[in-house]
């Protein structure tokens, strides 16, 4: 991150480094992620014991570093959960769901690693702190995938959504979230998740429209980028 983030506050075990002039913001945020942090499910909780966030110096910075669209509200580069500048934050009604979901991003790859594909990740972080609706059937999974990273906002939101949806899938066919968490403990790389067994299927067959290509696209969450 650019030097020009001199200034940091912290609440709790939660650090957001920031601009001079944002402390309020850079507050609030922290104040949101600590309560984030310590609103996750137990079995979850342990893999955050601490969260580093940054406000971002510009919309570009964000946007380069994460490798998210401009219009995306926050990501998760290399362990450290980064925002749009102070002036964008400002602006955010509900930075309550927002940090539930990028503290459970940080959890998620703590413990399963960094080789799960785009949509469980994105999805998987929602399950594990928010109740909602389970997908009746199978994805495009590389349509999905796309979808997730759209300028527009309103593609991204539905998109999201049923990213959810498919992982509370794959989740009740492996007999629950936290059923679902301890086989993820063995830090799965991409072929072994999808050839991860969930009953008489795999979670490619459950998760993907037989249509779609074998291979799907898989962008590290711990690099550049998950939302």
């Amino acid at each position: 991150m650019s030097a020009v983030l001199a200034a940091e506050v912290q609440v709790g075990a939660t650090v957001v480094r920031h601009e001079e002039g944002a402390e309020g913001v850079a507050t609030r945020v922290a104040r949101a992620l600590e309560r984030a942090r310590q609103s996750l499910p137990p079995f979850v909780r342990t893999e955050v014991p601490e969260v580093r966030a940054a406000l971002s110096e510009s919309v570009e910075a964000f946007s380069a570093r994460t490798g998210l669209p401009r219009t995306a509200a926050a990501g998760v580069v290399e362990g450290e959960v980064l925002f749009p500048p102070a002036r964008v934050v400002d602006r955010m009604e509900d930075l309550g769901a927002l940090t539930k979901h990028e503290v459970a991003h940080l959890a998620l790859i703590s413990h399963a690693g960094p080789a799960l594909p785009r949509w469980f990740v994105e999805g998987f972080a929602t399950a594990l702190v928010e109740p909602g609706p389970t997908a009746s059937g199978p994805e495009d999974c590389r349509a999905l995938t796309a979808e997730l990273l759209e300028v527009r906002p309103e593609v991204r939101e539905r998109a999201y959504a049923r990213a959810a949806a498919l992982a509370r899938r794959i989740a009740r066919e492996a007999g629950g979230v936290e059923a679902l968490w301890e086989q993820l403990s063995t830090r799965p790389d991409t072929r072994a998740f999808w050839r991860m067994p969930l009953g008489d299927k795999t979670v490619r067959e459950h998760a993907c429209e037989a249509s779609s290509p074998k291979r799907q696209p898989t962008p590290s969450p711990s690099g550049r980028g998950s939302g």
